[in-house]
């Protein structure tokens, strides 16, 4: 009787040992499977590093320098364009697995003019298709090429725009120096008359009628 009852013992005690190492064992299978799928989430989740100074051409001829930041997977930043009618802009945008999607904005003279662009990321090189907005739609669009050629973007740098310099007042005249511009002055001309003299003629004078010199007038008025 005691043999059988150590014997029933025995075996309780094996199949409880059995049981708890098969808890251990699926224990850890749960944590492994558990880190695996943590594992792939984190690679999912970690986004393309687009973060360079891009050399963007578009169909339309346009040369464009972009500088993009990033922050996860935001994209944000500058560019610019150094042809003959410079302008500097400001970039923002996202990435999605290859997928990028940015809007352009330039500020070209005093209007501003958003270009969208959508491309896939594929071996250093963004393309994809663009559109430039108006107030009233679409006044241009095309295919786009974007490639890295920095990967600093702290050296990025602004265009320089020159302001055209003012028109030059028209020139105004004082009326007065016109008119004596204008005008043809006529040389003072000197009387050619000879000067006669009274005092030679006096007999003849007093020859005449009286009525010709007023009573108070003498001799004394022409001496």
């Amino acid at each position: 009787m005691g043999l059988l009852l150590l014997l029933i013992i025995g075996a309780a005690m094996c199949e409880d040992q059995a049981a708890g190492a098969e808890n251990a064992t699926m224990s850890m299978d749960n944590v492994t499977v558990d880190a695996n799928v943590t594992s792939n989430v984190t690679a999912e989740a970690a986004p393309l590093s687009l973060q360079y100074i891009w050399s963007l051409s578009l169909s339309s001829g346009e040369q464009i320098t972009m500088a993009l930041n990033q922050s996860g997977s935001e994209l944000f930043g500058s560019a610019k364009y150094e042809g003959a009618e410079p302008w500097n802009g400001v970039v923002v945008g996202s990435v999605n697995d290859n997928s990028v999607d940015l809007v352009l904005t330039a500020l070209k003279g005093k209007s501003l003019v958003p270009i969208v662009l959508k491309g896939s990321y594929s071996e250093d090189t963004i393309t994809g298709t663009y559109s430039v907005y108006s107030p009233t739609g679409v006044v241009d669009s095309g295919k786009f090429t974007a490639m890295w050629i920095n990967p600093d973007t702290s050296v990025y740098t602004p265009a320089v725009i020159t302001e055209a310099a003012p028109p030059a007042p028209a020139a105004q005249t004082n009326a007065t120096e016109t008119e004596e511009t204008t005008t043809t002055k006529q040389p003072t001309q000197l009387s050619t008359r000879k000067f006669f003299d009274v005092t030679e003629k006096k007999e003849e004078i007093f020859s005449s009628p009286a009525s010709i010199i007023p009573p108070a007038m003498g001799m004394s008025a022409l001496t």
